[in-house]
């Protein structure tokens, strides 16, 4: 299913109809990196935006940390046993600068997933055959088994730069799509920061995304909430913007996704303001 092209700034206009908005966050942080000006922009129009971590949940208590989980945590200073918690924290806190109700999915990050993904390779390459029923599960523990509601809409990662877990989500706003769910698709930040990749990821999934299905919302209102949720992620953000070779200096940050931001708009030649771009499945 499709909706009409959206490229004007402002909530009544870019993003009027749906009355509920639920945004599917493979991670703690996507959010608020990826659309977080979007999300704030709802909050301040209606109810709360709802937030739903898919790859959130504790560990298996019963099975070992591998030695890649155990140097994830210690890079991003945290103990195995308060590792959950802390991210839960940080999520809440950025959930309240954006004004967004936070929940979770009952999936574990691939990290903890047994040994399939334990590497950087590894984590960004296809997700592995005993991984095929997520995407399925994913759209059932959130919403397949509602009938389509217009009034509803679901955002989920356009899995730009290829992380496992972002394929997998993905995949689940797919599979809702397919049911006849609205779905709009979101930008990968920091991923998209990397040269060339949002190209990649458009051409990969051609001719089912088209420029004429884009959504633009104008952030430009919203973009110190933005920036406030994701500095609510200490444990993460030098691991999300080392990926892009940004560092964690708030205004380095600022620089580079307002640059990023500045050219979306500037490329949908609707508005010149910082904005957030959203695909739909043609």
């Amino acid at each position: 299913m499709t909706e009409p092209a959206a490229a004007v700034a402002g909530v009544p206009s870019a993003l009027a109809g749906p009355s509920r908005h639920l945004f599917l966050s493979p991670h703690y942080d996507d959010i608020a990196l990826s659309c977080g000006g979007t999300v704030a922009l709802l909050a301040r129009s209606g109810p709360a935006p709802e937030i739903a971590v898919v790859f959130g949940d504790e560990p298996d208590p019963a099975l070992p940390l591998t030695p890649f989980a155990r140097a994830l945590h210690d890079r991003w200073g945290l103990g195995a046993r308060e590792v959950i918690a802390a991210r839960r924290r940080e999520e809440a806190a950025a959930a309240a600068a954006l004004g967004a109700s936070p929940g979770n999915l009952p999936f574990r990050d691939a990290i903890y997933r047994g040994d399939a993904y334990q590497s950087n390779e590894r984590l960004f390459a296809e997700p592995v055959l005993t991984d095929a029923d997520l995407p399925v599960r994913i759209a059932t523990a959130l919403l397949l088994d509602a009938p389509p509601d217009p009034k509803v809409r679901v955002y989920a990662p356009l899995a730009v730069g290829g992380h496992v877990d972002h394929r997998l989500a993905f995949a689940a706003g797919v599979v809702l799509a397919r049911y006849g769910h609205r779905v709009w698709f979101y930008e990968d930040l920091p991923y998209a920061l990397l040269p060339e990749a949002l190209e990649a990821r458009l051409a990969a999934l051609a001719p089912e995304l088209r420029p004429e299905t884009a959504a633009i919302v104008d952030v430009t209102a919203t973009w110190s909430a933005k920036q406030a949720a994701i500095l609510s992620y200490p444990s993460q953000l030098a691991t999300v913007f080392g990926y892009a070779g940004v560092g964690t200096a708030p205004e380095a940050i600022d620089e580079a996704l307002r640059g990023y931001a500045g050219r979306a708009a500037a490329e949908a030649d609707a508005i010149t303001a910082p904005a957030e771009r959203f695909w739909q499945i043609a």
